[in-house]
Parts: structure tokens; sequence; C-alpha cells
């Protein structure tokens, strides 16, 4: 039994030598054979303009809600909104979805894929194949409309096509008015009405 206890204590001794130059020889072949970095092999990071950003502040998927005053409830969503630098309640809107609810009951739909807001005269200029849809029935495209957030009115003064209740329809321009509580759609300009029967 003596004779076991002095190989361990043997062991341990020896032990303490080897492993301590065995650590030792194996950080100096870390050091002596470790190549130079290159600063190109870095963890690449995105191309970030941090001046552009500060630069150029928006809105990420806003929402903006109000009433007008004849008691319309009107919603915009948009992808992004940048404020003008010079005029805070100026906003170029991208990628819009506005929806008009009239307390009589018929309401709009509008997509565009730009708009300008004016928050000194409330009105949202939408551009770029805007369409409209209204609970009448009527899907119009045209390439520009101005909405009234005051009060309920939509207008296109450029030409618009799409499909009515009757059949397709096209005409020079068009207005959404309200008389009281009724709102009426008007057609001007070489309108042209190509009637369906099965409409």
């Amino acid at each position: 039994m003596a004779r076991v206890d002095n190989r361990y204590s043997r062991f341990v001794q020896w032990a303490k030598i080897v492993f301590p130059l065995v650590a030792l020889g194996l950080l100096s072949t870390m050091f002596l054979f470790s190549r130079n970095l290159d600063p190109s092999d870095a963890i690449p990071f995105a191309d970030i303009d941090v001046e552009k950003i500060a630069r150029e502040q928006q809105l990420t998927a806003p929402r903006f809600s109000g009433t007008t005053s004849d008691g319309s409830a009107i919603i915009v969503e948009a992808g992004v909104a940048i404020p003008d630098p010079s005029n805070l309640r100026r906003l170029t809107i991208r990628k819009v979805v506005a929806r008009i609810e009239t307390e009589a009951g018929p309401s709009y739909g509008i997509i565009a894929e730009t708009a300008f807001y004016d928050g000194t005269d409330d009105f949202l200029e939408l551009e770029g194949d805007v369409r409209l849809s209204t609970s009448a029935g009527y899907k119009l495209i045209t390439g520009q409309l101005i909405a009234n957030l005051a009060e309920t009115g939509i207008t296109a003064p450029g030409a618009v096509a799409g499909r009515g209740p009757a059949g397709q329809l096209e005409a020079g321009s068009m207005s959404l008015t309200t008389n009281g509580d009724t709102q009426v759609l008007v057609f001007k300009n070489g309108v042209k009405l190509v009637y369906d029967p099965k409409e």
C-alpha cells in the first residue's frame, strides 16, 4: 500500500512540473505561428449613411386619423412620411392607403404611390395611378386626386377611367361634393359611358 502511495506522490510531483511546461509550450506556439491580421477581413457592417438619416428624418408606417366638419371619419395609413424641413406641417407620404367613412353611410377608399399633405389647408394631394373605390360600386383610376380633409370632398382635375354601377366609364374630370347629408359624385368634360346590362 505504501508503494502505491509513493507512485501517486511521484506522479503528482512530475505533473506539477510537466503540465505547466506543456501549457507554456502551447502558448508560445500560438504566438510564434500566429499570422498578421488583415483589416479587410473584419466583420462587414451595413453601409448606412448616418448623416443622411439625421438630415432626412421620416416616420415609418404612420397612421393619421381625424374627422371632417360634416362628421366623416378619415383614416390615412402609409409606408413612410417625410416632413418638409422648412414647414413641418407639410409631409411627403409614400405608399398611401386612405379611407373616408361618411356619417350617412357611403365610404371611399383611396390607394396611391405618393401623396402630399398640407396641414395648413387640410388638403391631401395624391399622385401616381391613384385608385378610388366607393361603396356605391365605382372603381376608378386617375393620375391625380385632391382630398379635402376639412370637409368631405374629392376632386380629380384630370382624366378618370374605370367601372361604375352601369358599366365602363371615362371622363375628363370628377368631383365629389357634400350637400347636407348627401354626397354627390359628378363626372365632367367628355363623359363616356359604355352601358353594360349585366351591371
